[in-house]
């Protein structure tokens, strides 16, 4: 038990005593005389308390101020809660001091001791386990110390089919140019030991194009399976820097009428009086309620949902207007920051910017919502929210408001500029919904008809060349997988003491070789099916929900597909983002903290990488099974056995 649950205790004692003694006093002494007022009763002289009386003893003064002091002391000392108190104190000052088990120098000694040895852990994971990353970068800001931090994090599937993601770097950079990018991209993946590598997913700054051709070139250098397609897909374009910064601009042309709202609701909710006000205008304009909070200004998220919330409660506001005399003062006085006359009130034409602006946020929303929420394989939803984002766009440039159709023309431009037209975007944004086994190639087919016009060029174009790019990939994971096998099968052999092979020395060709080289054959054959299998058969029932989970789907089929699976493994662990989902909706960039940035570099990536990692294994550990959920996956897995079906009944006619 705690010091703090017995100080509860002690405190109810206390309490629960001191209840029985005022009970004790009061019951057993009746009034035999009726109630008097004090003026009719005679003054009687003071009972002089005999010397013995213990109640004598704290109230007749001593000669001697020490002893009076000391007997306090001594009281204070019986007294048990004053005890308890003094015991937490004594701990709190202990946790505070400067003690050998707390000095600073010991907490660092054992966050870097507790680092390595998790660091440990993850290489030799990444040597054993994991065969290809894809990887995210970004840069962090320290506002305090003027120095940037580039973050590099891995994702992959691993063999429960689950996505795994682990910050591997988080170190100072000088500047922001390609050749330092690349060549911490580079040492980076030297130092975990990561030598295959899938895509990289960044933004659109000005040296990371650069960055990815010195990276292309260096990984090249390490093999030819280092990269997929000698690097063709390496770079994967992060679609929420796109999605931020369409924001950002909308929300600048109209920025003061977002700053008169903003006043607005601080208005109403700086005092309870004001607040019975707004309430009173509520219910007299016959105005629905909801939920009206202050935004934060770099969180364009909840800018956006107290925008919703106050076109809502419009009409009362209008109301306040016209009826609060209060109101319209507060937007007269000077505000201390800027020196001028606060914005506002909000007036006819602030209301209809802003719920044009609400229509055009709502679909960044949606957007950056799903994605976020998504834990598992999100890329398999990154081609669909592309084409949702698009097709709003489109319907939005062909408003009947002229204000409305010049921004969507405006955004749209910049949306399909970013995604090379949408025509040369990455295919691997499209394959990777391919493998959503409820969309497949013909959800894909749709949205090319829906953005480009059905059997237009630009669909059916699109339409090849991704089934093209799909067979290069499964012919080139096919070489793969068959080299890595044969390999396994040679050291299989070298281990029993011996291999079989096909000719002799001098040439000879044994009887065996035909029956091998038809094996090989055979196996080829079997794996171009699979690809051909996988598009063909029906899609999974939509009807599933949102929270459809793809990598179960795969995890219970790849046996099914074991090529194809491989491919879909490292598809699916393609990022759409190169930020974390608690910065989805930040304007400000990625932000160190003072503590943080006080810190030295080592002792950072030391706290900011062991932090992720042990949250990761926490979450791993909630998400083990109980043995009930197991039993019933089992018994889902044999309903689905069609030899366990019960047979139809047959009635005779």
């Amino acid at each position: 038990m705690s010091s703090h649950d017995n100080n509860d205790d002690l405190v109810d004692k206390q309490v629960q005593g001191e209840e029985e003694v005022q009970v004790q006093t009061s019951v057993g002494k009746k009034r035999t005389e009726t109630q008097r007022s004090s003026s009719d009763l005679p003054s009687n002289p003071r009972k002089k308390l005999a010397q013995s009386s213990d109640i004598r003893q704290y109230f007749v003064p001593k000669d001697d101020d020490k002893e009076s002091t000391n007997r306090t002391r001594n009281d204070i000392g019986r007294c048990e809660l004053v005890k308890a108190y003094q015991e937490t104190s004594e701990q709190k000052v202990s946790t505070s001091g400067d003690q050998d088990d707390f000095q600073r120098s010991v907490i660092a000694r054992d966050i870097a001791t507790m680092y390595l040895q998790e660091k440990a852990f993850l290489k030799v994971l990444f040597s054993v386990e994991i065969k290809r990353v894809s990887l995210t970068t970004d840069i962090w800001e320290a506002p305090t110390t003027s120095c940037s931090y580039m973050v590099v994090t891995a994702f992959w599937i691993d063999a429960n089919w689950e996505l795994q993601k682990r910050i591997i770097s988080f170190k100072p950079v000088t500047d922001k140019k390609g050749e330092t990018i690349a060549r911490h991209l580079i040492e980076c993946l030297d130092e975990w030991g990561i030598e295959k590598v899938f895509t990289v997913t960044v933004n659109n700054a000005e040296g990371n194009d650069k960055a990815l051709t010195l990276f292309q070139d260096a990984m090249r250098l390490k093999g030819a399976n280092a990269l997929v397609k000698d690097g063709d897909f390496l770079r994967m374009r992060c679609c929420g820097d796109i999605v931020n910064l369409l924001v950002k601009e909308s929300m600048e042309h109209v920025s003061d009428s977002i700053v008169a709202i903003r006043n607005a609701v601080k208005y109403v909710q700086s005092s309870s009086s004001r607040l019975k006000s707004f309430e009173f205008r509520i219910e007299t304009g016959k105005v629905s309620k909801c939920s009206l909070t202050l935004d934060c200004v770099t969180e364009w998220n909840s800018t956006y949902l107290m925008l919703v919330a106050a076109l809502k409660l419009r009409v009362a506001f209008e109301k306040m207007l016209g009826e609060d005399k209060l109101y319209g003062k507060y937007f007269l006085e000077i505000e201390e920051e800027t020196g001028k006359k606060r914005v506002g009130p909000p007036i006819s034409s602030t209301w209809d910017e802003v719920k044009r602006l609400v229509g055009f946020l709502r679909i960044f929303f949606n957007y950056t919502v799903g994605s976020s929420k998504s834990k598992s394989a999100a890329s398999s939803n990154g081609y669909s929210e592309i084409a949702t984002i698009d097709s709003n766009l489109i319907k939005l440039s062909n408003n009947v408001d002229e204000e409305v159709r010049k921004q969507a023309t405006n955004m749209r431009d910049k949306f399909e500029k970013y995604w090379d037209g949408l025509i040369n975007i990455n295919p691997l944004v499209i394959v990777a919904s391919v493998f959503d086994p409820r969309k497949k190639m013909k959800f894909a087919s749709l949205c090319f008809d829906m953005l480009h016009g059905k059997d237009s060029l630009e669909a059916n174009h699109l339409t090849s060349s991704i089934r093209s790019v799909m067979c290069h990939l499964y012919e080139e994971y096919t070489m793969m997988l068959n080299k890595q096998s044969q390999s396994d099968a040679v050291a299989t052999q070298s281990d029993h003491g011996g291999s079989e092979q096909s000719s002799d020395s001098d040439g000879y060709i044994r009887s065996d070789y035909l029956y091998k080289e038809m094996i090989i054959e055979m196996r080829k054959e079997e794996a171009s099916k699979q690809l051909d299998d996988y598009l063909i058969e029906k899609v999974e029932p939509w009807g599933l929900g949102s929270d459809y989970d793809v990598l179960s789907w795969w995890k219970r089929n790849s046996s099914k597909y074991p090529i194809l699976s491989e491919l879909a493994r490292d598809v699916l662990a393609i990022q759409m983002s190169s930020f974390a989902p608690e910065s989805a909706f930040c304007t400000s960039g990625r932000i160190l903290d003072p503590y943080r940035s006080s810190l030295t570099p080592y002792i950072t990536e030391a706290l900011i990488c062991t932090q992720q990692w042990l949250q990761t294994s926490l979450q791993s550990e909630e998400q083990l099974p109980s043995l009930k959920q197991m039993f019933e996956e089992l018994d889902f897995q044999e309903s689905l056995d069609p030899r366990k079906q019960p047979e139809p009944l047959v009635t005779e006619v």
